[in-house]
């Protein structure tokens, strides 16, 4: 009997299958993960490396017993090798084949590897990369970072905590600059300074070992050194479909359809519509709204329009950010509180009203600000 299968078991994944059986879905649902065991907490390897438990207890999303009793099957440690939207049938690695009646891919994408890049630099995307992190930081006792993302910096918060040296190298001319207005980039640079963190912008990588970074002006920082540059979107699986695929993922429309009949992509991979962005509210959010869409479909019911607001958030060195709508549109930027206090709300507006908010110590008035932009949008939060 074919059923759902979703190729992806990271919170995209495992939201879409759980909503499926909420949704009313009866028919067989299958899980294929690249990793291991059950989909855990990716959030929790940045945001508190050095101290954080990493155990499977303490991680995952849900105990094995919460899956089983809603018949939902894991086909863990493979890939999918190829998808024949013709036959409906997805062939695995090792050799399995599995048909379908909807195919969901949530492959999620995989860390940006310059060529000047060491293979033996790790970046940071499971929980295996987080364990040998960890262990590096400790050994050589202090982190180059390359890399001024949420990642990077979030790494350089645990690991300063930990009282060990930090070096952010960042190419651009300020951190998470596609993230938050210059502002707030400059907020956060400060409080890692403050800290003791060396943050270098404007920090050109020539090459990277290990050990240590080479840049442009000849210098070299020393430190174990970690990768955090983003990622690029894992399409090989919708590229073997035939699915339709842009640089920036696969394309969907605004219900989560891809370019090729019972096919459906959320989570990181996904772009179009409202489905930019590579943070893990954004995932979970598709995860729900995909499933809707299928369950829709299979039913022979109009599939409800993914309308979310984007939102993301960061804890550093207890300092609470939270980022929603669209913060880096182009608009009027306006800061209520003081940013050096640790409480603060920026918007940025244009001229149909607000755009995007970034919140600093004030999760409340993220709640808020969201709720507005989600009533021009229709959506629900």
């Amino acid at each position: 009997m074919t059923g759902v299968v979703i190729v992806g078991s990271g919170v995209a994944g495992a939201t879409a299958a759980q909503t499926l059986r909420a949704e009313g879905c009866t028919g067989p649902v299958t899980v294929v993960g690249a990793e291991a065991g059950h989909p855990y907490r990716r959030t929790a390897l940045s945001k508190d490396l050095l101290a954080a438990d990493l155990s499977v207890e303490r991680i995952r999303l849900q105990k094995p017993e919460f899956w089983a009793d809603r018949d939902i099957t894991f086909v863990s440690g493979v890939a999918v090798t190829d998808v024949d939207p013709d036959a409906r049938t997805v062939t695995l690695s090792d050799g399995r084949a599995l048909g379908y009646r909807a195919l969901i891919l949530a492959t999620g994408g995989r860390p940006i590897r310059p060529a000047w890049l060491h293979d033996e630099v790790p970046s940071l995307r499971t929980v295996a990369d987080a364990e040998r992190i960890r262990a590096t930081i400790t050994d050589r006792g202090g982190l180059v970072v390359i890399g001024g993302g949420l990642i990077g910096l979030e790494l350089a918060a645990s690991t300063t905590a930990a009282g060990l040296p930090v070096t952010v190298l960042e190419a651009g001319e300020k951190v998470l600059s596609r993230v938050v207005p210059p502002a707030v980039a400059d907020y956060l640079a400060d409080l890692h300074r403050d800290r003791g963190v060396q943050v270098r912008c404007g920090a050109r990588v020539i090459t990277a070992d290990p050990s240590g970074a080479d840049l442009d002006d000849g210098t070299r920082v020393t430190g174990a050194v970690v990768a955090a540059l983003g990622m690029v979107p894992n399409v090989a699986a919708a590229q073997s479909a035939g699915v339709l695929v842009e640089p920036g993922g696969i394309v969907v429309d605004s219900c989560l359809r891809t370019s090729v009949d019972g096919i459906y992509a959320a989570g990181d991979v996904a772009t179009g519509g409202a489905a930019d962005g590579e943070h893990w509210f954004g995932a979970m959010d598709q995860g729900a709204a995909v499933a809707r869409s299928v369950v829709a479909d299979l039913d022979g019911r109009p599939a409800p329009v993914y309308a979310e607001v984007p939102r993301a958030w960061t804890m550093q060195y207890g300092v609470n950010i939270q980022m929603v709508g669209a913060p880096t549109a182009d608009g009027a930027v306006a800061i209520d509180g003081d940013l050096a206090d640790g409480s603060a709300t920026i918007t940025v507006t244009g001229p149909d009203g607000l755009l995007g908010a970034v919140t600093v110590g004030r999760a409340a008035a993220a709640r808020e600000l969201r709720a507005r932009l989600a009533a021009g949008l229709g959506s629900t939060v």
